[in-house]
């Protein structure tokens, strides 16, 4: 599906997490390492031997070396600009790269990381945020967070391919809660929560289906609980969890939705949300 998987660096560890988990994917997709300088491009400092540009373009192209040598045949090339990385990794948000970045540490400092403000931009691509402390031991299935949506199915899509790239097994997760307007001493709420949850499994049964009819074999999973704490949970175990992003125009496109920004900042493992890709 991605015929290039684009890593935003800078020589941090949140950096090193997300190169080494994109480095290490079953994917024959070339590898583009990106590391953004502040500033702006000058023609004479591009000549210039020193300086901030030519270094950081002579540190990254060591490292791109050093990981040619710890994953042999995989093809690396590298950029190195001045700018603001998320303008500049924005560019490659085009439906056919997986842009990677790393995620906050606990205790995130800021709910607007790089991945959230890249993941919340309008049109098609994809993005995966990689937690600085992720550990690839004994994970697992393929997790799609699924709600009904188009862009629950453009997540589906890209979670039927990398399973079958991967060989995990799909797992598709549908969470729900019962409206906390509901009042359980009306004779009628059991009866209210047996169908709303008759619903909901009709939603699951559809991903469920539609996933097949791409060519995946997914389980479907049925939770009560909000999304983005099911999803979070899942992803201590998950190879990844795909979720779709929400964006919409104008201002509202920085907003990825509560469930994926939420699921960014919390989640043990890596994510990927989704816009429309194709």
């Amino acid at each position: 599906m991605f015929t290039q998987i684009v890593v935003g660096w800078d020589g941090s560890p949140n950096a090193e997490a997300a190169l080494e988990w994109a480095a290490a994917r079953d994917d024959a997709a070339p590898l583009l390492i990106v590391h953004t300088v502040p500033g702006a491009d000058t023609s004479s400092e591009y000549l210039r031997a020193t300086g901030d540009l030519p270094e950081a373009r002579v540190e990254l192209i060591d490292r791109a070396e050093r990981l040619r040598v710890e994953h042999p045949g995989r093809t690396v090339d590298t950029l190195t600009v001045h700018g603001r990385p998320d303008k500049e990794l924005a560019t490659y948000l085009d439906g056919s790269s997986l842009v990677v970045v790393g995620g906050s540490q606990s205790g995130h400092e800021t709910a607007w990381t790089l991945g959230a403000r890249l993941a919340g931009r309008r049109g098609r691509g994809a993005v995966a945020v990689v937690p600085p402390d992720w550990e690839a031991v004994e994970r697992r299935a393929v997790v799609v967070g699924v709600d009904g949506s188009d862009e629950a199915r453009a997540a589906i899509r890209v979670g039927v391919d990398e399973a079958a790239r991967s060989g995990r097994p799909l797992e598709l997760v549908h969470a729900w809660v019962v409206p906390t307007s509901w009042n359980s001493a009306y004779v009628e709420y059991l009866g209210d929560v047996a169908l709303m949850e008759e619903m909901r499994r009709d939603v699951l049964d559809e991903a469920v289906e539609f996933a097949r009819s791409l060519g995946g074999a997914p389980s479907g999973r049925l939770e009560r609980g909000s999304a983005a704490a099911v999803l979070s949970e899942y992803s201590d175990t998950a190879g990844v969890v795909v979720v779709g992003s929400h964006a919409a125009g104008g201002m509202a496109r920085f907003l990825l939705g509560s469930v994926s920004h939420d699921l960014l900042l919390s989640a043990a493992g890596p994510v990927i949300v989704v816009s429309d890709v194709g």
